[in-house]
């Protein structure tokens, strides 16, 4: 663990890979640039009370019906490790050759 500099107290990491979080997904949550795009899944809280992502003045956290607010970081060690849900699916376009001999094309 490093050492404290000023300005430095708060690096936040990303929930999916553990890299430092540079941008923020769709949930308001602090990520990493490869998953801008991603998710966090549904999570439950140790009472059995479903957990809503919120944001505030000290960052994120989860609040529960029964529980009152939580840390983000034991809301997430609460549930199993989270694999990124993709919101946004890119398809890349696929190159298709057509000659003459092709009888789909040319009936």
């Amino acid at each position: 663990m490093r050492r404290k500099v000023y300005g430095q107290s708060r690096i936040e990491s990303c929930p999916f890979c553990g890299k430092s979080a540079v941008a923020k997904n769709n949930q308001g949550v602090p990520v990493c640039a490869g998953h801008t795009q991603s998710t966090l899944p549904d999570m439950k809280c140790l009472c059995g009370e479903w957990l809503d992502v919120r944001s505030g003045k000290w960052g994120v956290y989860f609040s529960c019906m029964n529980c009152g607010n939580i840390n983000f970081r034991k809301g997430l060690d609460m549930n199993p490790p989270i694999e990124p849900k993709e919101t946004k699916q890119e398809r890349t376009p696929t190159e298709t050759t057509i000659s003459s001999d092709d009888a789909r094309y040319f009936d």
